[in-house]
């Protein structure tokens, strides 16, 4: 196991311990909005990796074993600005 996976699996752990509804699909079924886990995790890793909101997710699309621990698909993952607000 690597060290970002490690990380994000710890991330998202910590995240859901946090939300109020830690159940919650991390890109609920009709689009439009995200799981408060999965944000706190994408926003963790984009500080991990040190890198900006759009290399992050750029990353991600092809990290298929980070994004199953987040729960999302490549096609779920938000626009950069989404990060940002």
């Amino acid at each position: 196991m690597n060290i970002t996976t490690r990380f994000t699996e710890e991330m998202v752990s910590l995240a859901k311990s946090y939300c109020d509804n830690p159940d919650e699909a991390a890109a609920p079924e009709g689009g439009g909005s995200f799981a408060e886990y999965a944000m706190i995790s994408l926003h963790g890793l984009r500080i991990f990796l040190d890198e900006t909101y759009k290399m992050t997710i750029d990353r991600l699309e092809v990290m298929r074993p980070i994004l199953e621990i987040i729960g999302l698909e490549p096609d779920d993952l938000p626009h950069p600005s989404t990060l940002n607000k």
